[in-house]
């Protein structure tokens, strides 16, 4: 054989070799910090289900809105069926922002599917409302105008220019909506406006009844918190 040509194969296949490692050491480092997010979630997760009082004031700032949304995931978990009927008005405020946010996920994300979903259905009527309820006024108008656009295409209906719910927005489609959606939720710092509305609101998200398996060493009490 050529040695010429020897060395381009020798070249070659140390090439591959490294691309191999160092393809093999980014997926493995990609994998760990995969698995250190599912473990730190399930922890929060564990954590946060049940939340005793004076949880909210101890918890770190940055998972207060962590924490409320756990423990409305926990009731939605407990009682699909019903739990929206059993949540208080602040859990539904929280819980049904956290809706439109999660519309987001998965291919071809649009917030059309939020209005869509017969999951999501008993938010729609008060959605703009919980937005302008943390003080997010310019999601609840982009909200509002979203959801007068749903109607719009649900009952076939003409799309008029004046239409007073559609405001600005009036020649927006669902690929608008959705961007802006995202420009907003950055642009007006919305988990803080959440953080500051859990903490006003508090006492509505602290649990009467903890199972004795979630509560944490030290509290006495053999069959769970009850007040």
């Amino acid at each position: 054989m050529d040695w010429k040509f020897m060395i381009v194969w020798v070249v070659f296949f140390l090439a591959v070799t490294y691309l191999f490692i160092a393809f093999g050491g980014r997926m493995r480092r990609i994998k760990a910090e995969k698995q250190k997010a599912q473990m730190e979630y399930l922890e929060r997760q564990k954590k946060y289900s049940y939340l005793k009082p004076g949880t909210l004031d101890e918890c770190p700032r940055e998972e207060v809105v962590a924490a409320a949304l756990f423990h409305c995931m926990r009731k939605e978990d407990e009682d699909f069926d019903h739990y929206f009927e059993q949540m208080n008005h602040s859990e539904k405020v929280v819980y049904g922002i956290y809706q439109v946010t999660s519309s987001l996920q998965g291919q071809n994300p649009s917030i059309h599917s939020f209005f869509l979903s017969p999951a999501t259905e008993p938010y729609v009527s008060t959605i703009a409302e919980v937005f302008e309820e943390v003080g997010a006024h310019e999601l609840s108008d982009l909200i509002r105008a979203a959801r007068r656009f749903a109607e719009i295409i649900a009952n076939d209906e003409e799309d008029e220019e004046d239409d007073p719910e559609m405001g600005d927005y009036s020649r927006y489609n669902f690929t608008d909506f959705t961007q802006e959606y995202v420009a907003l939720v950055n642009s007006t710092n919305l988990n803080e406006k959440l953080t500051e509305y859990i903490l006003a609101h508090k006492n509505d998200f602290y649990d009467n009844e903890i199972p004795s398996e979630n509560v944490e060493d030290g509290d006495d009490n053999d069959e769970g918190i009850s007040e």
